[in-house]
């Protein structure tokens, strides 16, 4: 079976567009920083605003998008799953026969 290391899934784009609005940030700006589409960063966004993870603030540079306390929780337990999840170190220990 062939993995699939370079395909990002759906949780974690979320978690990458949630990661670089904690300081406010364009839309243009996440499309390229997170590399996604005009499609794909509105249909995230939308989603996003929608389950009040992020929300959209109207200043005079434009529109902003801002992660909200919500969103903030989120990244917190997407990166405890990450940690998680991260490969186990190869580790020689003297009982283990080869």
């Amino acid at each position: 079976m062939s993995e699939r290391k370079n395909n990002r899934g759906k949780i974690q784009i979320m978690g990458d567009v949630l990661a670089l609005a904690t300081a406010g940030i364009k839309k243009t700006h996440i499309m390229y920083r997170a590399n996604l589409s005009y499609e794909q960063v509105h249909l995230y966004l939308g989603e996003l605003i929608e389950k009040r993870l992020v929300v959209q603030d109207v200043s005079q540079d434009g529109v902003i998008y801002r992660t909200t306390e919500k969103g903030r929780e989120f990244l917190m337990y997407y990166q405890r799953i990450a940690e998680f999840l991260e490969e186990p170190e190869v580790f020689s220990a003297p009982y283990v026969s080869r």
